[in-house]
């Protein structure tokens, strides 16, 4: 059988244009002998996201994008078409999120995995959202920044302003001297501290042995605590001895008695009474005196000669007279010894 011409370039014809439509499904990125499923989103905006886009599950191409149109409803939404070449069972809570996929602004649609156990069929529409690029990230991070850094700005641009108005010449130079005095407290300052350097430095020896010497006392301490223990327990008993003495009775009484001895030393003093005239009159303390002499020298009399109070009493008369007479001069020059 004989093959005509006009036959073969009819085959020809649509052998091409089927590999013409496949090629150009092909560069959309779909596959006309895959298996699909086709599922529905619906946003108000797709932030540029056009057919052919990929669309991800945990990163992986799981599909294209096939048509982005509005809804029927006239609301001005938009329906994108998701073809779905894998076999993998969506459930029919999942999220179809647009998103960016570099920071040229690229987009793709990003599934996020529900808990339904129910699986999406074709013509079932998923949830829809919208992640922020990373533009809209960044100026959403940085708004509330430039709003205080402008803030900032014209809060110092006041300031400024009232600076400007406030440092006249007077001010300047009085701003001047503060910074110059200030200057120089800090190179006191500076002085003082490298002195206690210095200072410290060199007593280091003694503040070593210092130091030493106060732990001996903190150990002494720690060792006759049971003494100390003892020591205030005294006290603490003296304290309570004290508490217990009534000093306001022996201060009346005391005072009472002072009174008295009062009294009676202005009577002495004013001249009442014996004690006053012994005390006050010369005349009398020399009598006195006088007395107690000639009483001593009549006691030593006595003790010298003997027989002649004897004798003056009635007493025995066999003594001789000149002997007497020797024992009168020799006291008579007795008793001129005592008196000088």
């Amino acid at each position: 059988m004989k093959i005509s011409r006009e036959f073969k370039v009819g085959l020809v014809s649509i052998i091409a244009m089927v590999l013409l439509y496949w090629g150009f499904s092909f560069l959309k990125g779909q596959d006309v002998f895959e298996n699909k499923k086709v599922l529905y989103a619906v946003y108000d905006r797709v932030e540029g996201l056009t057919p052919a886009k990929a669309i991800l599950l945990n990163g992986y191409k799981i599909g294209t994008v096939d048509k982005v149109y509005f809804h029927p409803d006239g609301s001005g939404n938009l329906v994108v078409v998701l073809n779905i070449t894998s076999d993998f069972d969506i459930p029919k809570n999942s999220v179809a999120a647009i998103q960016s996929t570099d920071l040229l602004g690229d987009k793709a649609i990003n599934l996020t995995l529900g808990k339904s156990p129910e699986f999406a069929q074709s013509g079932d529409t998923l949830k829809s959202n919208i992640e922020l690029s990373l533009t809209e990230e960044v100026n959403k991070q940085v708004a509330p920044l430039k709003n205080k850094v402008e803030k900032l700005f014209g809060s110092m641009d006041t300031v400024l302003f009232l600076l400007t108005g406030f440092l006249d010449d007077d001010s300047k130079d009085g701003f001047e001297a503060t910074l110059k005095s200030l200057k120089r407290s800090f190179t006191h300052l500076e002085s003082t501290m490298s002195s206690l350097d210095r200072t410290v430095t060199t007593s280091q020896n003694d503040l070593v042995g210092t130091f030493a010497n106060l732990n001996k006392i903190t150990t002494n301490l720690e060792e006759n605590s049971e003494e100390l223990s003892g020591i205030f327990s005294n006290l603490n008993s003296l304290s309570d001895s004290l508490s217990k003495v009534r000093f306001k009775e022996t201060f009346e009484s005391l005072n009472k008695t002072l009174l008295v001895a009062e009294s009676v030393l202005s009577k002495i003093d004013s001249g009442d009474g014996s004690m006053a005239l012994l005390v006050n009159d010369p005349e009398l303390y020399n009598n006195l005196e006088s007395a107690s002499e000639q009483l001593d020298l009549l006691l030593l009399d006595i003790k010298y000669n003997p027989k002649r109070y004897i004798k003056l009493f009635g007493g025995r008369k066999d003594y001789d007279e000149e002997e007497l007479l020797k024992q009168e001069k020799k006291d008579a020059a007795r008793r001129e010894e005592l008196k000088d």
